[in-house]
C-alpha cells in the first residue's frame, strides 16, 4: 500500500511539473521555428485568429488616438479617414499575421539570425549581437507572458494562452508603448 501511495505522489508531482513547464517548452518551439524560418512549425504554435484580433484592436486604438490628437474630435473628415484607414488596417493585419507573413517579418527583423550583419547601422562595431533580454512567467493559470526588456523599461509582450493541459499557443502581442504611440 505504501509503494502505491509513493508512486501516486511521484506521478502527481511529475504531472504538475510538466504542466507548469509546458509554456516554457512552447516558447522554445516558437523560438526554434522562427530561427529555422519554418512557417508550418510556427503555425502550430500560434492561434492566428486570436493574434489577428489582438493586433487589430491595439493598432486601431493607436490610430484613433493619433487621429484624435491630429484632427481633433470636431473634424467630420477625421471619422471618415478613420473608417477608411481601419478597413485598410484590417486587410493589412490579416495578411501580415499569417504563418508566411510572420516568417517574412522575422526574416527582416532583429530576431533573424542575419540581423546585425555587416552594413547594419545599428549593429555593434565588433560584430557581436546583443542578446535579447526578457522575463517570462505566469499571469494567471491559463496565461503566460513573455516581456521584452530594455533596461528598466518594458517594451512589449507576447501572451500565450493555455490550449488543453500541456498545450500553449501565442494568442496576443502587446505592442510596445513607444510603437503604439507613433
Amino acid at each position: 500500500m505504501k509503494k502505491i501511495t509513493i508512486a501516486a505522489a511521484v506521478a502527481a508531482i511529475a504531472i504538475a511539473a510538466t504542466a507548469y513547464a509546458s509554456p516554457y517548452y512552447a516558447l522554445h518551439q516558437i523560438k526554434t521555428a522562427l530561427a529555422e524560418r519554418n512557417a508550418d512549425a510556427l503555425a502550430e504554435q500560434v492561434d492566428f485568429p486570436a493574434l489577428r484580433a489582438s493586433v487589430k484592436t491595439q493598432l486601431e486604438a493607436s490610430m484613433a488616438r493619433s487621429i484624435e490628437a491630429t484632427a481633433g474630435s470636431g473634424n467630420p473628415l477625421a471619422a471618415l479617414g478613420q473608417s477608411i484607414a481601419s478597413a485598410m488596417l484590417g486587410k493589412m493585419v490579416d495578411t501580415m499575421v499569417s504563418p508566411a507573413g510572420v516568417v517574412a517579418l522575422v526574416n527582416k527583423s532583429a530576431v533573424s539570425p542575419q540581423a546585425g550583419a555587416e552594413g547594419d547601422a545599428d549593429a555593434p562595431a565588433d560584430g557581436a549581437r546583443k542578446k535579447a533580454e526578457y522575463s517570462a512567467g505566469y499571469a494567471g493559470v491559463n496565461t503566460f507572458v513573455v516581456r521584452a526588456k530594455d533596461g528598466n523599461a518594458q517594451d512589449g509582450a507576447l501572451v500565450l494562452q493555455r490550449h488543453g493541459v500541456w498545450g500553449w499557443k501565442l494568442s496576443s502581442i502587446e505592442i510596445a508603448t513607444a510603437l503604439a504611440g507613433r
